[in-house]
């Protein structure tokens, strides 16, 4: 039992206490003069923050297992008895939100396990790199140094070709190189940069200096150097076209050629991609779609989920105007709807978040996940007709109804509020 040693003045507010209260009636404070403990501080900063009192323990009961009830105690007034609908579904979604992400970036790196990114860790894997073409490469730089580039570019960890070229060739064995390969093969070698021209990288005409031959310096070559002796990609955009003609223009085979060469900027491969005078819309669209196919899955799946959260959040008020139309006749006050939609996400996202860690860490079998998955649908639903049913009072068939008419409601709200969550995020990414 806590031993209290009372004092006769409130230790917060100086209020005059009579010893038979524990606490102060002015503002709260307990009556006691102990000093202050590591289990109080921790205890204090819960019930501040997550009012993880008696309350929550209260609370339990009628809202796992009796859907509706803890709507109809909490609005008939014991308000100070159970947990607050507000501070319950914050709490609950902390952790709902918490597993999702968790099982999002799990899933992401599952699937990379599975397969292997490649920039040629062979130069056999090279496809247009032909066996004539390998010969001039071996006679030039001699069969030691491709031992040396091919023992470079071996392991489990992806290698990129260009820089362990440039580890293992000379000056001197670049010049050399450029004597006697096309732009096309010194292209595929990764040596220099892709020429810039109408079909697409490698295969236009050779880009000579007055020597007729490959620069002698292709490593320190850019896009941007390139561009001016090249045709351009795409005629330039006139005032007639329409706003998505731009896009239908882009080269996404060379963006996606082009992605995974950090030495290549975002500018640069815009620059490449010469799609003449468009509006700074247009040109913000197309560089974010640069950026966005160059993005690591991982981090662009965090930024993206990061805001979800907040978009729940702001469709529980849309969730309970829709339950206010539908039972509009029952003359109830829009915060019992708001108070029973709080109540059904804290429920949903408890239980979607408990499978999530059965589904991610215990079940392997993908089959197996779904089924899991689509029990755990239909107990929620069950779990909110159920609540439906007690809340609003209403013969089964017609709450069956308004049930589903409020589900197929607000999942199209959670279609357009995602949608719109990506387009912002992509925009700002």
């Amino acid at each position: 039992m806590k031993i209290r040693r009372k004092t006769n003045e409130c230790p917060n507010c100086h209020a005059l206490l009579d010893k038979v209260y524990n606490f102060c009636p002015l503002c709260g404070q307990e009556n006691t003069d102990n000093n202050v403990s590591f289990n109080m501080l921790i205890a204090d900063f819960f019930n501040t923050f997550f009012a993880l009192d008696s309350k929550f323990a209260k609370s339990f009961v009628p809202f796992l297992f009796k859907p509706g009830a803890l709507t109809n105690l909490y609005v008939s007034g014991k308000r100070m008895t159970y947990a607050h609908p507000l501070r319950l579904y914050l709490i609950i979604s902390l952790f709902f939100f918490f597993m999702f992400t968790l099982a999002s970036k799990k899933s992401i790196e599952d699937q990379s396990d599975g397969q292997v990114i490649r920039v040629n860790y062979s130069l056999d894997d090279i496809e247009e790199l032909d066996s004539a073409d390998q010969a001039i490469l071996a006679q030039v730089i001699g069969e030691e140094k491709i031992k040396m580039i091919q023992d470079g570019l071996d392991g489990d960890e992806i290698k990129d070709l260009r820089k362990v070229l440039e580890d293992e060739l000379t000056e001197e064995d670049i010049r050399d190189l450029n004597e006697v390969l096309d732009s096309s093969t010194l292209w595929l070698l990764r040596i220099i940069p892709p020429p810039i021209h109408e079909n697409g990288p490698g295969k236009n005409k050779e880009i000579n200096n007055d020597s007729g031959k490959v620069s002698s310096a292709p490593m320190a070559m850019t896009i941007d150097s390139l561009n001016s002796e090249a045709e351009p990609r795409n005629k330039e955009t006139t005032g007639k076209e329409g706003f998505f003609d731009v896009f239908e223009k882009l080269d996404w085979d060379l963006i996606s050629e082009l992605k995974d060469d950090r030495k290549i900027s975002d500018e640069q491969i815009y620059d490449s991609l010469q799609l003449g005078q468009i509006s700074a819309l247009q040109e913000h669209i197309v560089r974010q779609l640069i950026r966005v196919n160059r993005a690591d899955e991982e981090q662009l799946a965090e930024y993206i989920l990061k805001n979800l959260p907040l978009m729940m959040l702001i469709l529980i008020p849309i969730f309970a105007l829709i339950l206010k139309l539908l039972y509009v006749r029952k003359k109830h006050f829009y915060i019992k709807h708001l108070i029973h939609a709080l109540h059904l996400h804290s429920f949903a996202y408890l239980f979607y978040g408990l499978s999530l860690i059965v589904m991610t860490y215990f079940i392997q079998d993908e089959d197996n996940a779904s089924v899991f998955g689509l029990i755990s649908f239909l107990i929620v639903s069950t779990y909110a007709f159920i609540s439906f049913l007690r809340v609003y009072r209403q013969h089964w068939f017609k709450t069956l109804i308004k049930f589903n008419v409020t589900g197929y409601i607000y999942v199209i709200c959670i279609f357009v509020f995602f949608l719109t969550e990506l387009a912002i995020s992509f925009l700002l990414y």
